[in-house]
């Protein structure tokens, strides 16, 4: 039985300045930290996976510093947009591994073993929040039904349920009950996987479990009734699929270098 490793990074929150700092963290900076222990792992992807949010300032040069960044992985690389990404930029950039023109959606399929992985794209520009679509729900069926594999991940930037944080719930996916009732009618989709709320979450709706991600930079605190950050290690998620489930787990880094203002 093989099993497929899937890396994801979500809200990397990069500007053009090498030193830009978002919230007194420099974001770009502790990207770099991040891939360091990445590759020092000596682990290895089948996949790696952006769930959104890619810079901070959504301008063509920090797309191409990331970019640059995420180079060694760019033959396995699947992206979606967050808030903060500009589809047209993003698209134009990452253009071997992103199909289509201009602001159309970016979403993407793909098969690995016996798993069928989708990208999301809940971005509505101009909007923290996100928002989810009946086409977008008629195309993941689409896609479901047009292949043979018997479990399905999916990869977005907004979560499709409550993260039961008052202030985050307030910029949360719009028309998230769409997918919630795909999620609950089809048992084949068995894991979710999000970011957008910057700090490790987990629940379950139906037969699938809903995970969030640490960002790759600046962390959020749940707690409050407005944005609150936190003093907390940057991290990323591998997920490692096989034909007998799943598993997935989340890594930071082992020290705090910064503290949010």
């Amino acid at each position: 039985m093989s099993t497929i490793s899937i890396l994801q990074l979500t809200d990397l929150h990069v500007f053009r300045e090498p030193h830009g700092r978002l919230k007194g963290i420099p974001t770009r900076e502790l990207l770099v930290d991040v891939l360091q222990h990445i590759r020092d792992s000596g682990e290895t992807f089948n996949a790696v996976v952006v769930t959104g949010d890619h810079t901070h300032d959504e301008l063509r040069e920090t797309y191409e510093a990331v970019a640059e960044l995420l180079k060694p992985w760019r033959d396995r690389l699947f992206q979606v947009p967050g808030n903060h990404d500009d589809r047209t930029i993003l698209r134009s950039v990452f253009s071997d591994r992103i199909a289509g023109a201009g602001d159309a959606r970016i979403n993407f399929s793909f098969t690995r073993g016996t798993w069928l992985c989708l990208g999301l794209d809940t971005h509505v520009p101009g909007s923290v929040s996100g928002r989810i679509d009946s086409d977008q729900v008629n195309w993941i069926r689409a896609q479901m039904q047009s292949s043979t594999a018997t479990q399905v991940a999916l990869f977005m930037h907004h979560p499709p349920v409550s993260v039961r944080s008052e202030w985050m719930d307030r910029i949360g996916l719009e028309q998230r009950e769409l997918l919630q009732e795909l999620i609950l009618a089809d048992t084949r989709i068995r894991l979710v996987c999000c970011g957008h709320i910057h700090h490790e979450f987990q629940t379950w709706l139906g037969h699938a479990e809903i995970v969030a991600t640490p960002s790759t930079g600046i962390q959020f605190s749940p707690h409050g009734v407005s944005a609150t950050f936190v003093a907390a290690p940057p991290g990323y998620r591998i997920i490692e699929l096989s034909d007998a489930g799943y598993e997935t787990r989340v890594i930071r880094l082992p020290e705090t270098r910064y503290r949010p203002e």
